[in-house]
């Protein structure tokens, strides 16, 4: 009957949350005299007598084991915190993303730092701070490679000097993810052609450009060997 108890209602609920059998990210507040319902009504998406209320998302304590660069699709390389194992908003997150070098640089994320992650929009994983006060002596500023992990081609920043991007035009981790790509749904929608499979098809050398998968089938009795 107040703002006041609705707000203490959903505080509640909040405090609850970690004991639930099931992960919530939100409360829902709803008038409960349908007379008022029905005099508020509705537009076409939503009732104007329900309002959902967002949580703020949940944050875990971990810490860094190791970073590494991860080259994307379009040749842009992705830093990566490989984290010991934490169980955040339902799930066991064992990485989460750094972004950039300056996204790092601007948290002075370090090997072996103690850091709070959390799920942006409680779906992917990303580390918010630095918990500077249990960092561990010795630790060293981590700077993306000039060569790129996957081909050995320089790499450059583009945006501003933003964004990390391998200057290889052949360069295997980008075919791999091509490859991924065009069979997607979204594109070609071949099923069965993964990640894994587009590893294992360009490390035997079986396809070097997404033309290759169209002669496939002229080496079907050696993938089947293989």
């Amino acid at each position: 009957d107040s703002y006041e108890a609705v707000m203490e209602a959903v505080d509640r609920i909040e405090a609850r949350r970690d004991t639930l059998p099931f992960g919530i990210d939100g409360a829902v507040i709803k008038l409960d005299r349908m007379d008022r319902r029905q005099a508020l009504g509705a537009t076409p998406k939503y009732p104007r007598w329900s309002v959902a209320y967002k949580y703020p998302p949940e944050q875990k304590e971990t810490r860094i084991i190791d970073i590494t660069a991860q080259v994307g699709r379009t040749g842009r390389i992705t830093p990566l915190a490989w984290l010991e194992p934490v169980k955040l908003a339902g799930t066991i997150v064992r990485k989460a993303t750094l972004h950039n070098q300056s996204y790092i640089d601007q948290l002075d994320c370090r090997i072996g730092d103690t850091v709070l992650v959390q799920k942006g929009g409680d779906i992917i994983p990303a580390v918010v701070r630095v918990i500077l006060e249990k960092r561990p002596p010795g630790t060293q500023a981590y700077r993306l490679p000039d060569h790129c992990p996957a081909c050995g081609s320089r790499t450059e920043f583009t945006g501003g000097g933003v964004d990390l991007y391998c200057t290889g035009v052949d360069c295997p981790a980008q075919l791999v993810r091509h490859l991924t790509y065009f069979a997607s749904k979204e594109a070609m929608d071949i099923a069965g052609l993964g990640d894994k499979t587009a590893a294992a098809l360009t490390e035997k050398g079986y396809v070097r450009s997404i033309a290759d998968l169209y002669s496939l089938r002229e080496k079907r009795s050696q993938l089947i060997e293989d």
